[in-house]
């Protein structure tokens, strides 16, 4: 089972999420999430941990966030259970997924006017040509820029592989043998969201896909 859990974010409840949620929060997270310049990384942070939480309880595993552990990279994770997990969020929505199936990732962006020329070194060829010849070439590089930060927190490696040592071509890209299959999710016309899984997504995968209400 895959599930997928968003909000957004709420100024005017700022002061809730601080004095409530965080301070049941481990310690070293709350002194870390505080030192955000911005209320929207603070909060974007808090929410994150809230839906990671919401969405533990519905696997019906004894885990909460005082288990994760983290990697070489700095990417959190379970020791003890085969449950996996990664968070993203983007301007004002943040996003969580969960699953017992194997290594995922998921990023959102918000469209955004972008020189996409920018960005150029980060693509192969065959992804640049892509770009070049749509008719939306922003809307399709954001969507690009999407999956292939998914593959990256999928993998496990972050930043540590340069975005154009991988190639996406038919929803999928490999990296170091591996190989992740992407799909889209559909939240709001004005963002791109989509999570990569390691090996191959199941057409008799259960995705849901949740709101949550702040």
């Amino acid at each position: 089972m895959l599930k997928i859990l968003y909000s957004y974010l709420d100024k005017k409840h700022h002061p809730f999420f601080l004095n409530n949620y965080l301070l049941e929060m481990p310690l070293d997270f709350q002194e870390k999430v505080l030192k955000y310049k911005n209320w929207q990384d603070t909060q974007a942070s808090i929410i994150g941990r809230l839906l990671l939480g919401i969405l533990l309880k519905t696997f019906d595993l004894n885990l909460s966030i005082k288990h994760l552990a983290y990697n070489v990279n700095g990417k959190p994770y379970f020791e003890k259970e085969q449950v996996f997990f990664n968070i993203s969020h983007s301007d004002d929505i943040v996003i969580c997924v969960v699953t017992d199936i194997n290594e995922i990732g998921i990023d959102i962006e918000k469209l955004q006017d972008i020189n996409i020329n920018d960005f150029k070194n980060f693509l192969t060829k065959f992804e640049w040509d892509y770009i070049n010849v749509s008719q939306n070439a922003i809307s399709d590089f954001i969507s690009l820029w999407t999956q292939k930060e998914a593959i990256l927190k999928a993998s496990g490696h972050g930043l540590s592989i340069d975005l154009n040592s991988f190639e996406i071509n038919n929803d999928k890209a490999e990296i170091n043998s591996n190989i992740y299959s992407l799909k889209e999710i559909l939240i709001n016309h004005k963002y791109k969201c989509h999570f990569a899984i390691k090996d191959d997504i199941s057409q008799n995968t259960e995705i849901q896909l949740i709101k949550w209400f702040t």
